[in-house]
C-alpha cells in the first residue's frame, strides 16, 4: 500500500531530522564535552557552563599550559555549591576535580602564569550553577 510506505518514509525522515537537531544542541558551551569512566562530566574551555544538581562531582580539563607555565585557580571567595576544600589538581594543567555541595552559583577563574611571572598570560572562566 503506497499510503503506508509514504507514512513510513515520512516518519523515518522526521526521525533523522530530529536526531540531527538534537545532536547539534550539544555543540554549545553548556554541558560536558565528555563523560569520565566513573560518570563525572568533563568540561573544557569550549564547554565552560556547568549546571548540575547537588551531589555529583565534575572535572575541569585545562589545556597543557606549556613548558614552565601553570594554571592556577584564582580567588579566595567560595563558589556556592562547589567544595574547594578537597579539590585535586593536576600540576597546573590536566584534570581538576571538584565536588558539589548544596545549591549555589559563581565563577571559577583560572589564570595561566609563566614561571616567575607576576601577571597572567591567559584567563579562563567557568560559570557554575548548582541547583
Amino acid at each position: 500500500m503506497p499510503g503506508r510506505r509514504a507514512i513510513a518514509t515520512l516518519v523515518a525522515t522526521l526521525a533523522i531530522g530530529a536526531s540531527a537537531i538534537v545532536a547539534g544542541c550539544g555543540s554549545g558551551s553548556t554541558g560536558p564535552v565528555t563523560t569520565a569512566a566513573d560518570g563525572r562530566g568533563v568540561y573544557d574551555e569550549a564547554h565552560n557552563v556547568i549546571r548540575l544538581a547537588p551531589g555529583p562531582k565534575f572535572i575541569i580539563r585545562m589545556p597543557d599550559p606549556g613548558e614552565g607555565s601553570e594554571w592556577r585557580l584564582m580567588g579566595t571567595s567560595p563558589v556556592g555549591g562547589v567544595s574547594l576544600a578537597g579539590m585535586q589538581q593536576a600540576n597546573g594543567g590536566g584534570d581538576w576535580n571538584f565536588d558539589t555541595i548544596g545549591a549555589g552559583s559563581g565563577v571559577l577563574e583560572f589564570q595561566k602564569f609563566a614561571a616567575g611571572a607576576d601577571d597572567p598570560d591567559e584567563t579562563m572562566t567557568f560559570e557554575v550553577e548548582i541547583k
